[in-house]
């Protein structure tokens, strides 16, 4: 893999989005893919050896343009977004389907040299959250120290993987820092695309890195979102039922989580994000 010059990069993040298994309703490569399109960008390079991607599973694009077809094979593109504030380094890509340890060695290879000061690996994962109500995002890390600089949850999530794990693991080694952002899709509206998801998504990732991401049109088109799943879903009453009870559940939860100590720790890690010792200027 060949790279374009690094030398001028500004306290460079890097944040990693695989498509596939990774990635319920595509909310995480969707996001990568706005970031690359709202700020000027630079392209990086490309990991591509057709070894990496079973073509029968990961099925190569057919496009057509003005000036004839073209194929687009699997690949991972690395691009440089320049943020006004800091530089970030989008890695975005089809999971591979064969070669992990060989593919994941190349990567993390590529990932150190940026020397990034993180490594943010964005997923979406299916779960029993209800449309209506805030889509969860869980921040975790395996390194205590990393978790306690960027106010971030300890990972301890043991069972099958996928490359954003065997990474994060490559990447512990390497003592480069990382973390993991997680983002709960309802599994009763998998489809692609969930502007939803991509928002919750796109505020954590906000506030791990500290700086104000354009967020365009995606509000709007998650509230148009969740207004189209509620008329769905109250077209069968079994589905709305069923809903109801996501609702009532994760309320009651919300509700018995809301004691003294947890509230002060939000508050905590809302300060140190934002920088803020909590002291009063006054």
């Amino acid at each position: 893999m060949q790279f374009a010059s690094m030398d001028d990069l500004r306290n460079p993040a890097i944040a990693v989005a695989f498509s596939g298994w990774n990635d319920a309703g595509n909310a995480a490569s969707d996001l990568l893919r706005h970031l690359n399109g709202s700020y000027p960008g630079t392209d990086l390079g490309v990991m591509d050896d057709e070894r990496y991607w079973d073509f029968q599973q990961t099925r190569p694009m057919l496009h057509r343009e003005a000036d004839g077809p073209w194929i687009e094979w699997p690949a991972i593109r690395m691009r440089v977004v320049h943020h006004p504030e800091r530089d970030i380094v989008t890695v975005l890509g089809p999971e591979p389907n064969l070669l992990w340890r060989t593919f994941s060695l190349e990567l993390i290879r590529a990932l150190v040299q940026i020397d990034p000061e993180i490594v943010l690996f964005l997923g979406a994962m299916l779960s029993d959250a209800p449309h209506s109500r805030p889509l969860p995002v869980g921040v975790y890390s395996a390194d205590p120290q990393i978790g306690e600089r960027f106010s971030v949850g300890d990972n301890d999530y043991t069972g099958p993987t996928g490359m954003l794990g065997v990474a994060g693991q490559l990447l512990l080694h390497e003592q480069i820092p990382s973390a993991s952002l997680w983002v709960s899709v309802p599994h009763y509206v998998s489809t692609p695309p969930n502007p939803k998801a991509q928002e919750a998504l796109l505020t954590e990732l906000e506030a791990v890195l500290r700086i104000s991401l354009d967020h365009a049109e995606i509000p709007e088109e998650a509230v148009k979102w969740s207004e189209a799943v509620d008329q769905l879903s109250q077209q069968d009453p079994e589905i709305a039922e069923y809903i109801e009870q996501l609702e009532e559940a994760r309320d009651a939860e919300e509700v018995e989580g809301a004691t003294g100590d947890t509230i002060a720790a939000e508050l905590e890690k809302f300060l140190r994000r934002r920088g803020d010792d909590g002291r009063s200027t006054a």
